[in-house]
């Protein structure tokens, strides 16, 4: 389903302020809600611009950095389908949580901005055009059964050797867009480590992750690494400095203890401790151990 239509830039008055829409929607439901799922778009493919969320970004990331066509493909990383899994239990939050929640928790992590209330018009309008791209599917619809990944195995056997080839991978496929030094090109594409990249808190700071998504989505247009290259230079990619994530810092000062809908209060993720949960070394795998 492909709901895009112009190119050009247009200005939609919603809700009173002016709007910047860069590809209205086809087959938009009328009235409120439709301009709801619109915004909703809006903001996933401008998130560091958008007045709605703009003052939650803490990098240079948008959504659309991950979820590439505003999710709406069928690449890793895509929102078809997501709308349907939730409620559902989070081991990460150790809680049961809804996709309201699931969207404020991505700023806080893989934007390193501050949460939003899932109450809040951002959070709503996100929601909001999530659940239109399933419109018409039911909730908890069965999944198809995936294929078992080979990244985890790859991780846990992975070394120094694997960081190098991932070097040159990015070299080859990757700097030509992201930068020698992983900094991106403002406006045009994302960082992908560094202060301005995801934190250390992600879902895309897990190798195995960062792996399955490159695998389905780059280089942009021309998705063709092997597995193995897709493992490397995501390992490559995410034993490089980026912000850590210490949770009680993404939340806002006064925010009621309902709001964020987690039993887990207290996380601290780095570079190096990411990597140590599989029982590798930062250190040797980028060959600077003694």
């Amino acid at each position: 389903m492909k709901n895009f239509i112009v190119t050009v830039i247009a200005l939609t008055v919603v809700a009173g302020s002016a709007h910047a829409s860069a590809t209205p929607l086809q087959n938009l439901p009328p009235g409120p809600f439709g301009q709801s799922v619109q915004r909703g778009y809006d903001t996933i493919m401008n998130t560091t611009t958008d007045p709605e969320s703009k003052g939650n970004v803490g990098n240079g990331l948008t959504c659309n950095s991950c979820h590439t066509d505003g999710g709406n493909n069928d690449h890793p990383g895509n929102l078809l389908k997501t709308a349907t899994k939730f409620p559902s239990f989070s081991p990460r939050e150790g809680a049961v949580i809804t996709l309201e929640d699931r969207i404020a928790n991505c700023f806080m992590r893989s934007m390193n901005g501050m949460r939003p209330s899932t109450d809040s018009k951002l959070v709503v309008d996100m929601t909001a055009y999530i659940s239109w791209l399933d419109q018409g599917k039911a909730i908890l619809a069965p999944a198809s059964a995936a294929e078992p990944s080979p990244f985890p195995a790859m991780l846990k056997a992975a070394t120094h050797a694997d960081v190098v080839a991932g070097t040159a991978v990015y070299k080859t496929d990757c700097a030509a867009c992201h930068g020698a030094q992983g900094a991106g090109i403002p406006g045009t594409f994302p960082p992908v480590w560094g202060p301005n990249s995801y934190n250390a808190g992600a879902g895309l700071a897990n190798v195995p992750k960062l792996a399955e998504w490159v695998k389905g989505n780059m280089p942009l247009g021309n998705a063709h690494l092997s597995d193995k290259d897709a493992f490397d230079v995501a390992l490559y990619i995410d034993t490089q400095p980026r912000p850590d994530f210490v949770l009680t810092q993404h939340l806002p000062a006064g925010m009621p203890p309902d709001d964020y809908n987690a039993s887990v209060r207290t996380e601290t993720d780095s570079v190096a401790s990411n990597l140590k949960k599989p029982g590798l070394s930062l250190s040797a795998l980028l060959g600077t151990a003694p």
